[in-house]
């Protein structure tokens, strides 16, 4: 039986092609010729059904089985309308003609994804304790594989009235780690898109499906941004995707992040998807294509609440195109562009109203810089509209063509400040944070964000970026780019600035880089790339990719080596097993008490169900201040930390907590790896 229900939840996966193809070709236009693009149709297909797995995640109604039992329907009813069996001919030419074209860069792609993968999966970090937020999204898939629904219902474990959560609701205690005390239904931290995914995956493979979740995302970004990287580069030069998405696929936060339970992976690829789309839509001079580009991008948004940048950059970079006059030039392009920054202000604000109805006080604690980015958003849309109707406002030809050479050298010597000047120039930035006071009052770093960049892609590519980023202004003055790249290139300069001035994370590394990932490596690395077929546009093609190739050997292998200690490490290996472990020690049917150490308490809680509670710290000392007066109480607690020598008190079990760790440094990359080890006591007290 249990076979039958993990192929059962198995459907939702093969339909999200069907459900992309569906959502295609109702928008319809370009979109519906486009149904059966396979990258199109499954960005569009994950879109649609993270948002129907977040409204049953909020119902209460998250049920895998029935879900992947709706997936497996959804794919029969399509393949039995589309004749799906009539395509798979066209399909394999298609392939044959695409391989004859292209068949080396492919290879070479396929090659870097593959091995990039195996990099991915086959070391994942287990992590479940919530003192990161990698924690906090594997308990809340956990949790939604449990009881079908995000609400953490304090009746129904049977914690509610108790002391320690009373504490807490009343602002006594300080909150378990993740979790809101919102009433009688306690909310988890951040937002669901993810967890929904993770318990999806291990629904069908088991708990060990959660952490690897994202190295399948991690893949198919790989496979996004190289897509996008031969989009963007000149029709000549695309030879050059491939040492890009060498660097992509393998600098260390990307195969660290992939091997985490982060959000960041779901985020970039609705990023990157949306802009590969935007870039179709222009060219197709769809307007419903770019509406639809707008809404991938926006998702990101769902995904992760600091994305709203990109609806700023999305109002920055119409802003740009208008002010340079390219809505004149090309009216159908520009149109469809516009519909991409308006859909993704829409999905943008639609994420934040899911924000403020179940993760409220995750807002308010973010409030500063959503308020900032929405305020930022609604001026920069604005003036663009302005600049769009008054042909005063807009940059003449002639006038854009002069300032093309002095912009590029601003943006060269802006580079070499960062890059050089800045970190070494006081004051520097302190953290400032409402939800994590912990960390205020110490550097975040910021002045060093560029040069901490250039240590995981490597200086060549970090100082190609800056020559790419100032040939690429240059060329956006001038007219030398297509309404796409151009719009493209100026969205991505947006969160990559932002990004770079406030990292909003703690400043050790390798923690450090994770704001990093969706747009700021992607978009480096695509300038440094652009910058490489601008220098090697005379090189024949059989030269360049030549060179291309043993860049990206060299590129590839010098970031690997960079990883030596760290890229066959299981970090966190077994936590699931030993948190599993004191979990099958407690009972289900009354509460127990974990002294100490509120991430395991939270672990217990959110992972496994057990009514754990942690008492107010000042009655750690005394279990007779919180265990009950009748019955049996009982309490996890370190042996010598907080030993328990009271009539009654039996030692049930000793268990170890043992975490093998990489290093980690405010000054990056730091190397080697490090062990916690910690007993657990499970301790009974008959009263």
């Amino acid at each position: 039986m249990e076979y039958l229900k993990a192929l059962a939840s198995l459907g939702v996966w093969p339909a999200i092609y069907p459900l992309g193809a569906s959502a295609l070709a109702v928008v319809g236009g370009s979109a519906h010729r486009l149904r059966f693009h396979p990258l199109l149709a499954l960005a569009t297909g994950s879109a649609v059904a993270t948002l129907l797995l977040m409204a049953l995640a909020w119902a209460g109604a998250f049920v895998p089985v029935a879900i992947g039992l709706a997936g497996w329907a959804v794919l029969a009813a399509w393949c039995w309308r589309e004749r799906a069996w009539t395509r798979i001919g066209p399909a394999l030419a298609w392939l044959r003609l695409h391989a004859r074209r292209h068949g080396r860069a492919a290879s070479a792609a396929a090659a870097i994804v593959v091995a990039a993968f195996f990099l991915y999966a086959m070391y994942p970090k287990e992590s479940l304790l919530g003192e990161r937020d990698e924690g906090l999204y594997a308990q809340h898939a956990l949790h939604l594989l449990r009881s079908g629904g995000s609400a953490i219902d304090l009746a129904a474990i049977g914690i509610a009235g108790d002391p320690g959560i009373e504490a807490i609701a009343q602002g006594k205690a300080p909150e378990l780690p993740g979790l809101y005390p919102t009433g009688a239904r306690w909310t988890f931290q951040f937002s669901a898109a993810t967890p929904v995914w993770m318990a999806m995956l291990a629904a069908p493979l088991g708990p060990q499906g959660i952490f690897r979740f994202n190295a399948l995302i991690g893949a198919l970004n790989c496979v996004a941004f190289f897509v996008l990287a031969r989009r963007l580069l000149p029709a000549g030069a695309r030879a050059w995707a491939v040492p890009a998405l060498a660097v992509f696929a393998l600098q260390p936060a990307q195969v660290w992040v992939s091997r985490n339970s982060l959000s960041e992976p779901l985020c970039a690829w609705f990023l990157a998807t949306g802009l590969y789309a935007a870039s179709l839509g222009a060219a197709r001079r769809s307007r419903r294509l770019g509406l639809l580009a707008g809404a991938l991008i926006g998702m990101g948004c769902f995904v992760r609440i600091d994305a709203i940048v990109f609806a700023l950059a999305a109002a920055a970079a119409a802003l740009a195109a208008a002010a340079l006059g390219r809505d004149a030039r090309q009216p159908r392009a520009a149109a469809a562009l516009a519909e991409t920054a308006l859909g993704c202000y829409l999905v943008a604000a639609l994420a934040m109203g899911y924000f403020l109805a179940c993760v409220q006080p995750y807002l308010i604690g973010l409030s500063e810089l959503v308020v900032a980015a929405a305020v930022a958003t609604v001026l920069c849309a604005f003036a663009a509209r302005v600049a769009a109707r008054a042909s005063a406002l807009r940059l003449g030809e002639a006038a854009a063509a002069r300032l093309a050479w002095p912009a590029a050298a601003a943006v060269a010597a802006l580079f070499v400040y960062a890059l050089w000047i800045r970190p070494h120039l006081p004051p520097y930035a302190l953290i400032e944070s409402r939800l994590v006071p912990q960390l205020n009052g110490q550097r975040d770093y910021r002045e060093a964000s560029l040069s901490n960049v250039a240590a995981y892609l490597s200086w060549p590519v970090v100082l190609a970026a800056g020559l790419g980023a100032a040939l690429a202004v240059r060329a956006m003055l001038a007219r030398r780019l297509s309404p796409a790249r151009a719009w493209v290139l100026a969205f991505l300069l947006v969160p990559t600035v932002v990004y770079l001035w406030r990292p909003m994370v703690s400043p050790d590394h390798i923690w450090a880089a994770r704001r990093w990932l969706p747009a700021v490596f992607p978009a480096v690395i695509v300038l440094a790339a652009f910058a490489v077929a601008g220098l090697g546009r005379r090189l024949s093609r059989t030269g360049a990719q030549a060179l291309a190739a043993a860049l990206a050997l060299a590129l590839g292998g010098h970031l690997l080596w960079q990883q030596r200690d760290t890229l066959r490490l299981r970090e966190d290996a077994g936590m699931l097993a030993q948190i599993g472990a004191i979990a099958a020690q407690l009972p289900s049917d009354r509460r127990s008490y974990v002294l100490g150490q509120p991430q395991l308490a939270s672990a217990l809680l959110n992972g496994f169900g057990v009514p754990a509670v942690q008492p107010p710290p000042e009655t750690w000392n005394d279990p007779a201040r919180f265990c009950p007066a009748h019955g049996e109480c009982w309490v996890v607690h370190h042996p010598t930390v907080q030993p328990i020598a009271v009539a009654g008190a039996v030692a049930v079990a000793d268990l170890p907590l043992r975490r093998l760790r990489r290093v980690t440094s405010v000054e990056p990359l730091a190397h080697g790896t490090y062990q916690e080890a910690g007993l657990w006591r499970v301790t009974r007290i008959a009263r």
